[in-house]
């Protein structure tokens, strides 16, 4: 895709919402932004393909090796494309591209690596995986859901315990310990919690 998806953005109206970052994306963004500003003059680097590399990488990549059992190099490829997920919003940023709709693929593409890591966790061994993944599976596509709709109603939007980096972690914990029920288990209870925080949060009629 043409990297002109990341068009200017007119001005930021002074009532848009921000949206609230758990302390580790901020650790991970604090590294992307020097390595942004690095690329900043690099001009066959591209925020959309580093969008599409994530995916790559994080999704495709990452879930036929989690489904070979190779789960070390199933965790590099997590951890690298964790990092190209946030780099790509970064250099668009620094370049002053940035633009609802680059945000919008990267958001869209974030929910199909979501979708095909824990899918190959669940396929791994269907029998003993399938429900609880399916419970996870659920709690990681409605925690973006509710706060992505809360923000479009005009609500504020929380950071909650079941953030994307968080969620990360345990998936690359999970991996390296080849306890994959117990991880999905926790990315079960986890998500499903935020979601129900963000919920409540985004219900509150302070948040109006």
């Amino acid at each position: 895709m043409s990297d002109t998806v990341y068009e200017k953005s007119s001005e930021i109206p002074e009532n848009q919402i921000v949206s609230p970052q758990s302390p580790l994306d901020k650790i991970l963004q604090f590294f992307t932004i020097k390595i942004a500003q690095a690329l900043i003059n690099v001009s066959w680097i591209t925020p959309n393909g580093i969008t599409w590399t994530s995916l790559l990488i994080g999704g495709f990549l990452a879930s036929f090796l989690i489904l070979k059992n190779y789960y070390l190099w199933a965790v590099l490829a997590i951890v690298i494309s964790g990092l190209l997920d946030c780099l790509d919003g970064d250099l668009a940023r620094s370049r002053g591209i940035a633009s609802d709709t680059g945000n919008l693929l990267d958001s869209v593409l974030d929910r199909y690596v979501d979708f095909l890591i824990i899918s190959a966790l669940i396929l791994g061994n269907p029998r003993d995986n399938l429900v609880v993944g399916l419970i996870a599976l659920l709690g990681t596509t409605m925690v973006p859901y509710i706060r992505a709709k809360s923000e479009s109603l005009g609500r504020s939007s929380i950071a909650s315990i079941g953030s994307r980096a968080v969620r990360t972690v345990l998936i690359i914990i999970g991996l390296l310990t080849g306890q994959i029920f117990p991880l999905l288990i926790a990315l079960a209870v986890i998500s499903n919690v935020a979601a129900i925080h963000r919920f409540a949060h985004a219900l509150n009629p302070g948040n109006e």
